[in-house]
């Protein structure tokens, strides 16, 4: 069961790496094209702006999802190094607080994202023809897969904590 599970989390975070990726080189290209029309054709794209930037928010609400499965968000390396030097049970029991406590964040993101999703869904942007509301979208679907990785942490974590090891936590 666990080993469908870790399958289906690396499935996962694959279409995510590759989905972040490829709205980031869009996002590279929109500028690019802005750079150019701009200041070698000097005609402006209207719409440039304002996609580049809705881009560049999903690459990198993704990019933060992601961050979260690889245990790669912000982390205070003093913090860690100070925590590596207590018993392995407490170690891990100090991870699954500050888990936790990213769970709660997450949930206000989501609810947040929620209410602001239905209430922008129906206003358009300015310059490019889609709703407000796809750009809270990301906040939401990027939540929702943060609270898939912090799950699968959390998980894990109960399950070092159970067999208690030893060693650094993982």
């Amino acid at each position: 069961m666990l080993q469908l599970y870790r399958r289906a989390m690396a499935g996962i975070a694959f279409v995510i790496e590759h989905l972040a990726t490829i709205l980031f080189i869009l996002f590279f290209i929109v500028v690019i094209l802005q750079v150019f029309f701009r200041f070698v054709l000097n005609m402006p794209l209207t719409w440039s702006e304002e996609a580049s930037r809705y881009l560049n928010l999903w690459s990198v609400l993704l990019g933060a999802a992601l961050a979260v499965k690889y245990k790669d968000h912000l982390r205070v390396d003093l913090i860690d190094g100070l925590v590596k030097k207590w018993p392995y049970r407490a170690q891990i029991g100090f991870y699954m607080f500050t888990t936790v406590i990213s769970v709660l964040v997450v949930l206000s993101f989501l609810t947040g994202s929620i209410k602001m999703t239905i209430d922008r869904w129906h206003i358009p942007l300015t310059m490019v023809p889609i709703s407000q509301g796809i750009l809270y979208l990301a906040l939401f679907v990027s939540s929702l897969f943060m609270l898939g990785f912090f799950a699968y942490h959390l998980v894990r974590y109960f399950i070092d904590f159970k067999r208690n090891e030893g060693g650094d936590v993982k």
